[in-house]
């Protein structure tokens, strides 16, 4: 059976490579946008395939937001975010930042998390 070193170190390759493919799959989807624009797109098929890759790299920005703040223990995410609350971000904005809820972030902001 695999040490607890080990088994740290393999979940922190796992966690590496899953962040290289969602790089990849963003690159992609940027480089088909890429081309689709460049295709003779009307003004409004190009607004639509801007708003559609806009939305997909969102949702890759989550995924890679995920990936970097699973390796936070709980007293570093609580100061991030009263970190990121003293640049002036509303709750909302830091729970996205974050990946919790505005609630939990609200806790953390009081001291109550």
């Amino acid at each position: 059976m695999p040490s607890r070193a080990e088994q740290s170190a393999e979940r922190k390759a796992l966690a590496r490579r899953e962040a290289v493919t969602v790089l990849r799959v963003g690159e992609s989807m940027c480089g088909y946008a890429a081309a689709q624009l460049a295709n003779g797109l009307s003004p409004e098929q190009a607004r639509q395939a801007a708003l559609d890759v806009a939305a997909e790299l969102e949702i890759t920005a989550g995924k890679l937001r995920r990936l970097a703040l699973a390796r936070l223990d709980p007293a570093e995410r609580r100061a991030l975010v009263v970190e990121l609350a003293s640049t002036g971000m509303s709750q909302r904005q830091i729970a996205v930042r974050v990946g919790r809820s505005k609630r939990t972030v609200w806790g953390y902001l009081r001291g109550r998390s």
